[in-house]
């Protein structure tokens, strides 16, 4: 008897300690939305059995707020950059720009360079030279290019505005001038376009890994009931990486980069929930 009230007293403090982790994980799962989601991305324990805490329309957001988290690196660098490469829009402008032109510009004088893609010109002669396809006007207060299948653009100057002395210089303060003007429609195109591309990666990651996981349990003793379960889970171990992606980012502002730690890093994230839940709530 003595024996057994001693086995006893020894078993109660283990069987207390399973009751309080049950409540307190109970009130993590009643928390409100996204307090919940956070505190599931924490350890492999609780991304295991935070699985089942997202409905679809919760998923989608959280989707949508991952793949914010790491556009953020790349809008910011985007929105710092001071130049633009002249070639990626107008690469026939772009080669009309050589010694002569450069001459021309530092003379102080009006001037009007005929070349065989087009008109270089600075000064009065705006309407005339406007009559060629391609055509670099250099205004008193505003750049004015122009090229074939674009529509002109006009570049009201900064007032930092330096030509240089070099071919280089002049094509490169060109794409600055421009850039600056255009920045807003350059950053917000761009950043939609790799956006959707990021988000489409975002999902046929997350739908795959799902898939696999799901298949899994259909043949093993996971503890994964349906295909929600294992995306929820997906989005749980993947909320560490995409968060390591993001800081990693700030400093290598790469989208291969990012989407590489990504992705290694959830499948870190997998292992660890295999050997630390082995997908079971025993």
């Amino acid at each position: 008897t003595y024996f057994r009230e001693l086995r006893l007293r020894v078993r109660r403090p283990s069987t207390r300690m399973k009751k309080i982790k049950k409540c307190r994980w109970t009130r993590m799962q009643n928390a409100t939305f996204p307090l919940n989601y956070f505190n599931s991305i924490l350890t492999p324990v609780k991304m295991f059995r935070g699985r089942t805490q997202l409905t679809w329309s919760k998923i989608i957001f959280v989707i949508l707020f991952l793949n914010g988290l790491m556009m953020i690196p790349i809008v910011l660098n985007y929105a710092d950059e001071g130049s633009y490469n002249l070639k990626g829009t107008y690469p026939v402008l772009y080669d009309l720009v050589d010694e002569e032109v450069v001459t021309a510009l530092n003379s102080n004088e009006p001037f009007f360079i005929i070349k065989e893609n087009g008109v270089v010109a600075g000064g009065e002669d705006e309407a005339t030279a406007l009559e060629a396809e391609n055509v670099i006007f250099f205004g008193e207060t505003e750049l004015l290019l122009q090229e074939k299948d674009l529509p002109l653009s006009r570049v009201t100057y900064t007032k930092d505005v330096d030509w240089g002395d070099s071919v280089e210089s002049v094509r490169s303060e060109i794409g600055r001038q421009w850039y600056y003007m255009n920045r807003v429609f350059f950053v917000a195109t761009y950043s939609f376009m790799i956006a959707g591309m990021l988000l489409l990666m975002n999902v046929l990651l997350v739908l795959g890994a799902s898939f696999f996981m799901f298949l899994a349990g259909k043949y093993s003793e996971m503890e994964i009931d349906s295909f929600k379960e294992s995306v929820n889970m997906i989005l749980n171990a993947m909320g560490l990486p995409v968060l390591a992606s993001l800081v990693i980012g700030l400093f290598l502002p790469e989208i291969t980069s990012m989407m590489s730690i990504q992705s290694m890093g959830l499948v870190v994230m997998i292992i660890l929930l295999y050997f630390k839940t082995r997908f079971s709530e025993a």
